[in-house]
């Protein structure tokens, strides 16, 4: 056991024994948290961190003799299926397969599992074949969802193509009812916080205008648009400039705030509590006397938590008429839009503007004439955008 930090492809046999992986996912946490104490920005090491991770699995999986199994694979779900994860995120693993299983394989995969497990890992599994994993998607809304951001670690590379050619299948969860299905979803999901961000003791992830608003955002275009990120929902024309600024704006202060809550935690939670708010404040550098550091960060919480609430609000009523083509855009959402590029002038004051500025010309003609006919407001690349497998 070595008493240095080592790349998870540099461990040797004798380095997988339970403690001395324990100590070296240990030497990880460490460097992470002097690195956010140091101002790091929090999407490199949220995205460094599923990264190491993939390698600590292929370790592993070469290490179970997985490789001696052609018809398995693993496959990340969900966040990590995203390649984001936080200190304390759960690490969901789909194992697929090609056909049942049999017993020595079984043993080898509750192993691999277990020892994930000792090692304080919140990991999440399933073990399918191709067909059984389609069949639950079909019928369950969060593995669905979970499907879509589906990504290889390590195995039969073909069984992931064809996995994912069942799930973009138009069959699969159509992009009309999906986008329905994630809309109820996230109005049940808001009205279990009472419809408002202001909670005493909010969940940085769940309450109305967290991280999951920005995630149904990238699941609606996904599943429609086959855009996979932020970026490329911009560069395909379904956000302005000026809107992915913002949003990955407000994705990076919220990710701030989850990194340093999962700093000082022992177990999983997004529950911004009053007994860590005062710890979190003081490790993203909140001071002032009394309560004075929590109150500012509270501000800047709920203020980002507005704003995500807003550009949620305002793209899915978008994307409803991109995908339903039956919703009418109020003026509000055009508003809203106009508001956007106003104050991207504003932060802009009387500087010259060149052509990286996030300030498109598609949003120059949100000022124009609204009336009782007007349908939806979308930027042209959007409106002439083919739905993936629609070609």
């Amino acid at each position: 056991m070595t008493d240095t930090f080592l790349s998870p492809d540099s461990l040797q046999e004798s380095d997988l024994c339970p403690a001395a992986l324990k100590q070296q996912l240990a030497f990880f946490f460490e460097q992470q948290k002097e690195r956010f104490l140091q101002q790091a920005p929090v999407a490199d090491l949220v995205f460094e961190r599923a990264s190491y991770m993939d390698g600590l699995l292929n370790r592993l999986w070469t290490h179970f003799e997985f490789t001696q199994c052609p018809t398995l694979s693993l496959i990340a779900v969900g966040g990590y299926g995203r390649g984001e994860l936080h200190p304390l995120s759960d690490i969901d693993l789909l194992l697929l397969s090609d056909s049942r299983l049999d017993k020595k394989t079984e043993t080898k995969i509750s192993e691999f599992i277990t020892l994930l497990w000792d090692l304080k890992l919140e990991v999440g599994h399933s073990v399918r074949t191709l067909d059984e994993c389609v069949a639950v998607g079909l019928d369950d809304l969060t593995v669905a969802t979970n499907l879509q951001e589906a990504r290889l670690l390590c195995g039969n590379k073909a069984l992931f193509h064809r996995l994912k050619m069942r799930i973009h299948a138009e069959n699969f969860w159509p992009s009309d009812v999906f986008f329905r299905a994630k809309v109820e979803e996230q109005t049940e999901r808001h009205a279990r916080y009472h419809d408002t961000a202001f909670n005493l003791e909010p969940d940085i992830k769940s309450t109305p205008g967290g991280l999951r608003d920005i995630h149904t955002l990238s699941w609606v275009a996904r599943r429609h648009f086959g855009a996979t990120t932020l970026m490329e929902m911009s560069r395909f024309g379904f956000l302005t400039d000026a809107e992915y600024r913002e949003l990955n704006e407000c994705q990076n202060m919220l990710w701030r705030i989850r990194f340093a809550l999962h700093l000082h935690l022992r177990r999983y939670d997004n529950r911004l509590t009053f007994g860590y708010q005062a710890a979190v404040a003081e490790t993203l550098g909140y001071q002032g006397e009394g309560n004075r550091g929590v109150e500012f960060m509270m501000k800047d919480f709920f203020r980002t938590l507005g704003r995500v609430a807003e550009l949620n609000h305002m793209l899915l009523q978008l994307f409803e008429q991109a995908i339903l083509g039956e919703a009418t855009v109020t003026k509000s959402v055009l508003s809203m839009r106009t508001s956007n590029f106003a104050e991207t002038l504003l932060r802009r004051g009387n500087r010259r503007f060149s052509r990286r500025d996030p300030i498109p010309s598609s949003t120059c003609f949100c000022t124009l004439p609204v009336t009782a006919t007007l349908r939806g407001y979308l930027p042209q690349p959007c409106a002439n955008f083919v739905p993936q497998g629609a070609g």
